[in-house]
């Protein structure tokens, strides 16, 4: 047994050895033909792996966009994701801050309700320097910090007494402290924004780029604050849970009595929005399903006329090896033994384009990602769905040429010129 073990090995290694020879002997023909697997596979390892990248690194940002258990309540729906054409929303009335005093009566599972309202596009000034304009003003209530993970490094947070007194501070975001600063201590100084004077007393945490913007340009003033510069708009609410096993519930508990607050009869749609860190994952998901089904589809076009190729190829190579294969036939060699030759020829033609092709889609991937900053993990899955793509289409393709080349008469062969 161990023996015909071993004589099975060895004819399997020694028919792989013959097809790579083969290939070597015919390099140009065999380069063109493998480019339609290399296109193919390195698609959608490319593919595949830009968007475990890009999912990944939403997922971070998931992380450290709210705080541990925490989810928000919004006018309307969040807007993440890629619209074509004008959207139009119906009116909805507005969230009201004092929802915020209500929910935590209502609701046993909720631990903190945060309230905060925005201005984008603002610029800070200090004396003669100033920020870019992509600057955004957060008026929020003390949770603003802990329920959006954003922590002081320099200074303090607001406080209450910052609140009820609606005093002018200001909690710089990164970017404007190094716009208006450049290191220097910042705290009892003051800046300018819209015109109004506020005194800084801290600085948040530097957290870096995503998909090349900034998240360092929220600014935190007292909600009070806020509400006598901008005026009283609709709020979010930042709600967190005791804890994550009370999380769903909690989401379950605020939807309940926002639909009290709100007045809404059994039946009617809610007239809120609620922003989870998972909707944005599965929006992301959702919405690149299409990219992955078109890399498939480039993928399966192109293995297909690679497929083709590679048929065509063995077929020319059966003719150009007839009397090879006669002298084979006339020395003892069987049908299977030929037939094993021209398949494994075939399948190694494929895996390897298939090889070339990983590693293409794989250096293309990192080009991408590095340029993007964000990981390029090379999903293994997709490495070993290529693989038997690659293995079925040698086998597929090659397999007319095969017995083609195993039928071919050892007379006749012989005779061939």
């Amino acid at each position: 047994m161990g023996h015909k073990l071993a004589r099975s090995l060895g004819a399997l290694l020694e028919s792989f050895r013959m097809a790579l020879e083969a290939m070597w002997a015919h390099k140009m023909r065999a380069f063109l033909t493998l480019i339609g697997v290399v296109i193919g596979v390195a698609t959608i390892i490319s593919m595949m792996t830009v968007l475990g990248g890009i999912k990944y690194k939403i997922d971070d940002a998931m992380l450290n966009s709210l705080g541990v258990n925490v989810f928000q309540v919004q006018r309307y729906e969040s807007d993440g994701g890629i619209h074509f054409g004008p959207r139009r929303r119906k009116w909805r009335p507005k969230i009201e801050e004092s929802y915020a005093k209500e929910l935590m009566q209502r609701c046993p599972s909720v631990r903190a309700v945060g309230v905060e309202s925005w201005s984008f596009g603002r610029r800070l000034t200090r004396g003669g320097l100033e920020t870019n304009g992509d600057q955004s003003i957060a008026g929020g209530s003390v949770e603003y910090g802990t329920n959006n993970s954003r922590y002081t490094v320099i200074g303090r947070p607001i406080s209450q007494q910052d609140i009820s007194s609606a005093r002018r501070v200001i909690v710089l975001g990164y970017d404007g402290y190094k716009s208006l600063y450049a290191g220097a201590d910042p705290l009892g100084t003051f800046v300018r924004v819209d015109g109004q004077k506020f005194e800084v007393i801290g600085v948040f945490e530097e957290r870096g780029e995503m998909f090349g913007e900034s998240q360092d340009r929220e600014n935190w003033i007292p909600l009070s604050t806020f509400e006598r510069i901008y005026g009283d708009k609709s709020v979010n609410l930042t709600v967190q849970a005791w804890d994550a096993k009370v999380f769903r519930k909690a989401q379950y508990e605020v939807v309940e009595a926002m639909r009290v607050l709100r007045g809404l009869r059994p039946g009617e749609d809610n007239n809120f929005g609620m922003w989870t860190p998972d909707l944005m994952q599965k929006q992301f998901t959702d919405q690149t399903a299409w990219i992955g089904v078109a890399a498939f589809g480039i993928c399966g076009i192109s293995l297909l006329v690679a497929g083709i190729g590679i048929m065509n190829i063995m077929l020319v190579s059966v003719t150009e090896r007839t009397r090879e294969i006669g002298v084979r036939k006339a020395l003892g060699g069987t049908r299977g033994s030929i037939l094993r030759q021209f398949l494994i020829e075939a399948t190694t033609l494929s895996l390897v384009g298939g090889a070339i092709g990983i590693m293409l889609g794989y250096g293309i991937a990192i080009f991408i990602n590095k340029n993007l900053n964000f990981p390029a993990p090379v999903p293994v899955w997709a490495v070993l769905l290529a693989t038997i793509f690659c293995t079925f289409v040698g086998v597929g393709f090659g397999m007319w040429p095969a017995v083609k080349a195993s039928r071919l008469d050892p007379i006749e062969a012989l005779r061939y010129e």
